[in-house]
């Protein structure tokens, strides 16, 4: 996964010789940033607190880029937030989730081959019990 940019004018990085020339397509990594032990540590392992407000306070904003950045970010960046916490408000009200016999272990692997978007190569399983009001 990577964003692919263009640069509008020759740029010179700060502090170095290195300059990309106009017109140059410039590959960002996403991937590779967002896997990066130096940027969170253990990488592949869920850990929902490195996007608390205070961890992400923390961290340089071009870290974590799922929906791009800039002027040509994803239209979509918004409508999504609030679409899966729609989804998972709605979810977490009624159901207990739990893995089950057919959950992977360890997690999932992803296919790596020719992907625009990372997917589990087997379908995501878990057990979901109803809420029962007490």
């Amino acid at each position: 996964m990577y964003l692919v940019r263009g640069s509008l004018t020759d740029y010179t990085f700060r502090d170095t010789n290195v300059t990309i020339s106009k017109g140059t397509k410039v590959f960002i990594p996403i991937y590779g940033i967002q896997h990066d032990p130096d940027i969170y540590p253990n990488p592949e392992v869920f850990d929902p607190d490195r996007f608390t407000d205070e961890v992400m306070k923390l961290r340089h904003p071009m870290h974590f880029l799922p929906f791009g950045d800039g002027p040509r970010n994803c239209i979509g960046l918004r409508f999504a937030h609030i679409q899966t916490k729609i989804g998972l408000i709605k979810i977490l009200n009624s159901y207990l989730i739990d893995v089950c016999e057919k959950t992977p272990t360890p997690p999932y692997p992803l296919n790596m081959q020719d992907v625009v978007m990372l997917q589990p190569t087997c379908g995501i399983y878990v057990k979901l019990s109803p809420i029962t009001a007490s």
